[in-house]
C-alpha cells in the first residue's frame, strides 16, 4: 500500500483479483514477494533477473500529482501523456503511477 500510495483495502482487492499468493511466514499481515509486485507493475522477467535494474525498480512510484509538480504542469496533462503513451505508466486498478527512471529518460530526451 505504501509503495503504490493506495489504501490497503484497494491493494488487497488488486492482489486478490490477480491471484497473488502471500509469502508464508509468522507475520500479522500478509507479505508478498517483490517479484509478484513487479509482475503486477508490468516488469518483464528479464528485467527482474538483471540486478542492475533492481535499484530503479525499487524506487517509489509517483502519482500524476507528484509528476505534474515536477514537470510544472497540471495532473490532467500527465494523465493525457500516459494515455497517449508519451509517458510510460503503470495502471493499478483505476489509478495510474509512474516510475521515475522512465520519466527521467523522457525528460532527458526533450
Amino acid at each position: 500500500a505504501r509503495r503504490w500510495q493506495l489504501d490497503p483495502d484497494t491493494v488487497r482487492k488488486l492482489l486478490r483479483k490477480r491471484n497473488v499468493p502471500a509469502v508464508p511466514g509468522a507475520w500479522k499481515r500478509s507479505r508478498f514477494a517483490i517479484s509478484e509486485i513487479w509482475r503486477i507493475e508490468g516488469v518483464s522477467a528479464a528485467q527482474m533477473r538483471d540486478p542492475e535494474n533492481h535499484e530503479a525498480l525499487l524506487e517509489p512510484l509517483l502519482t500524476a500529482n507528484d509528476l505534474a509538480e515536477v514537470m510544472g504542469c497540471v495532473p490532467a496533462t500527465v494523465r493525457n501523456y500516459a494515455r497517449d503513451e508519451i509517458l510510460k505508466s503503470i495502471r493499478l486498478g483505476t489509478t495510474i503511477r509512474f516510475r521515475w527512471s522512465d520519466v527521467s529518460q523522457l525528460l532527458d530526451g526533450v
